[in-house]
C-alpha cells in the first residue's frame, strides 16, 4: 500500500501536533485529515488518520482537561523558573532562611453553581505518556471560589469563600464551630 505522505512529512506532521497539544490546542481527527490533505495535495479518506496513529504509536486520542486561557498565559516554565529564583533570593537575604511558619501555601478551586457544559466527548491527539492533555477552552459561568491556607509549619487557616455580586448562600449549617467566622 502506497503511503499518502512522506516519513518527512509525516514526522513535520507529527511535530505540527505535538507543538499544539503542548499549547492547548490539540488537533481533532478532522484536522489531522485536512492538514494531511494540504500536505500531500489531495483529499484523504476520514478513515486515514487511523494507519497514521498506527505508524506512530506514541500518539494517542484522549479526552482533554478544560484549560482556562487566563491560566495557561501564566503557568509556563519561565514565569515558574522566575518565580523560584526570586524565592531563593528571598531565602539568601536572611540568615538562615525565612522559617517554616511564615512560608505560605495558597490553593484555589473553583465550583460551579447551577447546570454548566455537557462534555461533548471529542477525542484528541496528544503524545501517548503526557501528564497532562490540556485544551483551552473560556468558561463564562458562574463560579465560587474556595481558597484555603496552609503554612509550612502545618497551621491552616480555615477555607474562605469568593463569590460574585448577588444573594449570599444559605450558611445556616455551617460549621462556625470547626471554622470560625
Amino acid at each position: 500500500m502506497q503511503q499518502n505522505l512522506t516519513k518527512e512529512e509525516e514526522e513535520i506532521l507529527k511535530a505540527w501536533i505535538t507543538q499544539h497539544a503542548s499549547m492547548g490546542t490539540p488537533y481533532e481527527r478532522q484536522d489531522l485529515i485536512i492538514d494531511a490533505s494540504a500536505i500531500c495535495g489531495k483529499v484523504l479518506g476520514r478513515r486515514w488518520y487511523r494507519c497514521f496513529m498506527k505508524r506512530h504509536p506514541d500518539l494517542q486520542l484522549a479526552k482533554p482537561v478544560r484549560l482556562d486561557p487566563k491560566r495557561a498565559k501564566n503557568f509556563n516554565k519561565a514565569i515558574i523558573d522566575d518565580y523560584f529564583d526570586k524565592l531563593e533570593e528571598f531565602h539568601a537575604r536572611f540568615e538562615g532562611g525565612i522559617p517554616p511558619e511564615h512560608i505560605w501555601n495558597m490553593d484555589e478551586k473553583g465550583i460551579q453553581m447551577g447546570g454548566g457544559r455537557k462534555n461533548d466527548g471529542k477525542k484528541y491527539i496528544f503524545l501517548k505518556g503526557q501528564q497532562q492533555n490540556y485544551q483551552l477552552q473560556s468558561d463564562n459561568l458562574e463560579l465560587v471560589t474556595v481558597i484555603e491556607c496552609i503554612s509550612a509549619a502545618g497551621e491552616v487557616v480555615p477555607p474562605s469563600f469568593c463569590l460574585q455580586n448577588g444573594r449570599m448562600p444559605d450558611l445556616r449549617d455551617f460549621d462556625f464551630e470547626k471554622w470560625g467566622r
